[in-house]
């Protein structure tokens, strides 16, 4: 992916400027926490791409973002507020606009973003922003500090030997799914919060809500939830009832939790990569069946109501299997929570 990065040429980055085709400021994110080469991960066909920030790729691509001033040296303030902080050993990746300039939308950059941590669970963050306030203003840097869970399914984003060109095919089939006024995009949401969450136990709150929100109605709601997570998720008939059974648990500890009742703390660990990992597969196969508001939720219910465990083939025709993250998929499918 490095290698075919296509840059504007300055002076048409100039006059686009001046024509005011830019609606909004020009943001890079800095992804911190990754083990994987993200690069490799295509999104051409929404016009980005994915830039180790150690290349000569990106110091070319923050040239060519300084137009005819010369007062700006993108690069070499980036290498002194975020390179030198940067340990030899570490990988940090920019999402970036390969037209730069032309109908620029952070909201395509930060689905990018939200896509991996969909797929991998992890600690995978933003850790810096660029942002671009036009010729006159030049670039800012914003930072955060990184942060760690320290537990399975946390730490380093790290892809064993999954297929990328699998991935590939999956974020571009999705991408334009990710709507978020509809209900997936508050499920999405919901998920990445649950990242920042200040506590553990708002962590688990908030992927339950995630789960709440595939059932439609006032009735049953809970048996109905667990019953369409397993028909969802399930990859055979015992998968989808071994779910059933987790999400049982899951969410009598939730109740006493919300309700003030003494709960065993450890639970919300041992519980949590389970979660993580069920609403992490949930998402995933909402997206690949196009349920993306509450009509579609409503179509979602209906249609499960005639199917069984181990069915999750037959919910749309537009379903294809996709696996991809062999910690998800285990966790979410073989293991049993006591």
């Amino acid at each position: 992916m490095n290698g075919r990065l296509i840059l504007t040429k300055t002076s048409d980055l100039v006059k686009n400027a001046n024509n005011d085709i830019m609606t909004e400021n020009l943001k890079i994110p800095i992804l911190a926490n990754s083990y994987t080469d993200l690069s490799e991960f295509d999104f051409s066909f929404k016009g980005i791409q994915i830039m180790d920030v150690k290349t000569s790729f990106f110091a070319n691509y923050l040239d060519s973002l300084e137009g005819n001033d010369e007062k700006w040296d993108y690069h070499e303030m980036f290498e002194e507020v975020v390179l030198q902080n940067i340990e030899e050993h570490e990988k940090y990746y920019a999402i970036v606009k390969t037209e730069p300039f032309e109908n620029f939308n952070y909201r395509e950059i930060l689905a990018v973003y939200k896509l991996l941590l969909i797929i991998f669970p992890s600690d995978l963050q933003i850790q810096y922003v660029l942002e671009f306030n036009g010729y006159d203003l030049g670039m800012s840097i914003s930072s955060w500090q990184r942060t760690y869970t320290g537990e399975y399914p946390g730490k380093i984003l790290y892809l064993p030997d999954a297929p990328v060109s699998e991935i590939n095919e999956f974020v571009e089939k999705v991408f334009v799914r990710m709507n978020e006024k509809g209900a997936i995009g508050y499920i999405i949401e919901n998920y990445i919060t649950s990242y920042e969450a200040s506590h553990r136990h708002f962590q688990y709150l908030n992927l339950c809500f995630c789960l709440e929100t595939i059932v439609d109605g006032r009735t049953e709601l809970t048996y109905r939830m667990k019953r369409n997570v397993a028909i969802l998720c399930g990859t055979s008939s015992f998968n989808s009832q071994l779910i059933f059974d987790n999400i049982t648990k899951i969410y009598n500890l939730r109740s006493k939790i919300v309700h003030g009742d003494t709960y065993n703390e450890q639970k919300i660990e041992d519980y949590l990569p389970f979660l993580i990992s069920i609403v992490s597969r949930t998402i995933i196969e909402l997206l690949i069946h196009d349920i993306y508001d509450i009509t579609a939720i409503g179509r979602l219910n209906k249609r499960i109501t005639t199917l069984g465990f181990g069915d999750r083939h037959k919910i749309s025709d537009d379903w294809k299997k996709f696996d991809f993250n062999i910690f998800t998929m285990t966790t979410s499918n073989w293991i049993r929570l006591q």
